[in-house]
């Protein structure tokens, strides 16, 4: 006699319901901020699974893959018969299983097949693109599988992309939705309209509403407009003192960053390195300081302080600025009026554009604002920048030996 095993699964609120309801084979869902995108992960992968078949669930990072397994595993636990955290595979009766794949290797997946496949966070992987058409929709050709794609906008990424094919009816394959916030009866309409009130309004329209914004709805506009296209080499000293040196100094694995910004808002130089040597970043320091005449503004929180005291000792002009919760938000602010008024001119530098497009507000636990790199992203460029705009407000022209 068989026993028979139920299985509880969250239950869909109705703008979850209605996304459920579909057919379409590629599914891409423009969600705000705690719209429930596992509740509907869990719904759509089990089903296969339980049927037999292979399905998988991509997440951009191991953060967001450790809470999606931590949820799956206790949500499927009745129906599990086996489940391997190095693996990261859940089995179920039925012979199905669930493997879960974080795409920081945009590799992930390939050479095996699935029947049906999730991405959690899209617009957060950064290889999304080659890891989608090299990897991943290779996998669904076996059994013909399907595919759901879940993020919060970040922009116009291939995640945008996606997403439009879903609106254009001559793609029938594709559906896509826009699914704010407000659609989770289980989050209190009063945390909504605080954050309204409380997020500069792009912010709100991105994180709550779903909306795809040009400038990724983040902490900084206009960047593109910023760029000069080309433009990488550094650039000769021709006004003298008319320089400040941003430096961004290094911790761990995180970089240092060197820039240099001119009393007009044009960044002439950039440079970034790390896995050296205190000595050895001390005199590339003192080198462009030097090749500017330039007013040095560093970071000196923490190890940055006895940093500090060696330019000094070596004669450079060099201002401290440290960092804390009160201090890094007008920093962060001036550098993001700059680019909104058109007041700087930069060399085109992928990093430093790629942490720029993705700096971001994000919420602490105390239920406050913050800004802030995304998990798993640098945020040197961004910090030195800031310095260098900073400190190129407070340059004054000199005349004479430095």
């Amino acid at each position: 006699m068989q026993t028979e095993i139920r299985l509880t699964l969250p239950r869909p609120h109705r703008g979850q319901t209605e996304v459920l309801r579909s057919t379409a084979r590629y599914r891409i869902h423009a969600c705000g901020r705690r719209w429930g995108k596992t509740t509907i992960g869990v719904n759509r992968l089990v089903e296969p699974a339980l049927a037999g078949f292979p399905a998988a669930w991509f997440a951009p990072n191991y953060k967001y893959l450790l809470a999606a397994w931590e949820d799956f595993r206790r949500i499927l636990k009745p129906v599990t018969t086996s489940s391997n955290s190095t693996d990261r595979q859940i089995h179920l009766v039925g012979g199905g299983r669930i493997d879960f794949w974080t795409l920081d290797d945009h590799d992930a997946g390939r050479s095996r097949k699935y029947k049906r496949v999730g991405v959690d966070e899209a617009a957060k992987a950064r290889h999304l693109e080659v890891a989608w058409q090299q990897a991943i929709r290779p996998t669904l050709a076996d059994f013909k599988g399907d595919a759901d794609f879940y993020s919060t906008p970040k922009g116009r990424d291939f995640f945008w992309k996606l997403w439009t094919r879903g609106a254009d009816p001559l793609q029938p394959d594709y559906q896509s939705w826009q699914l704010p916030t407000v659609q989770n009866p289980w989050i209190d309409p009063a945390e909504i309209e605080q954050a309204r009130r409380e997020l500069p309004e792009r912010v709100f329209q991105q994180e709550f509403l779903a909306w795809f914004l040009e400038d990724a709805g983040g902490v900084f506009r206009c960047v593109t407009d910023a760029i000069d296209r080309g433009r990488t080499v550094p650039e000769p000293a021709r006004n003298v003192g008319a320089y400040a040196l941003g430096v961004d100094l290094a911790r761990l694995e995180d970089f240092t960053v060197l820039c240099v910004v001119d009393n007009t808002g044009r960044q002439v130089y950039f440079e970034r390195f790390n896995q050296i040597s205190w000595e050895r970043q001390i005199a590339a320091i003192r080198a462009v300081a030097e090749r500017y005449r330039a007013t040095v503004f560093v970071d000196s929180t923490g190890v940055g302080d006895p940093i500090f005291e060696r330019l000094r000792d070596a004669g450079l002009r060099v201002e401290p600025y440290v960092f804390t919760a009160a201090s890094k938000g007008p920093l962060i602010d001036g550098l993001a009026m700059a680019l909104e008024r058109g007041a700087l001119r930069l060399m085109d530098i992928p990093e430093q554009e790629a942490e720029l497009v993705a700096y971001e507000y994000v919420m602490t636990k105390a239920r406050n604002w913050r800004t802030s790199a995304p998990e798993g992203m640098h945020d040197d460029c961004v910090m030195a920048l800031a310095l260098a705009v900073y400190g190129s407000s407070e340059v004054k022209s000199f005349r004479g030996i430095w």
